[in-house]
């Protein structure tokens, strides 16, 4: 499906705009954007999974990584 790469190419987005918040040593992210988007992403990842969009869930899985990172080092 042409729709799932789609997806994929939007988390790749994402998660290379993630890279300098997690960089800076400085950051500092509220919790109250950091958690909410680990758990959007935690659930992403699993509906992803549920409709075997496996390159999906594994962008959806790879921010939600680096969103429970940004959440555990820079809130």
């Amino acid at each position: 499906m042409w729709q799932e790469y789609v997806f994929l190419a939007g988390s790749i987005v994402i998660m290379v705009s993630l890279i300098p918040t997690i960089r800076d040593e400085e950051a500092q992210v509220p919790l109250r954007t950091s958690v909410p988007s680990v758990a959007v992403l935690f659930v992403q990842t699993l509906a992803f999974l549920s409709m075997g969009l496996t390159a999906s869930a594994a962008g959806t899985g790879m921010g939600f990584g680096l969103w429970t990172l940004i959440a555990k080092y820079k809130s």
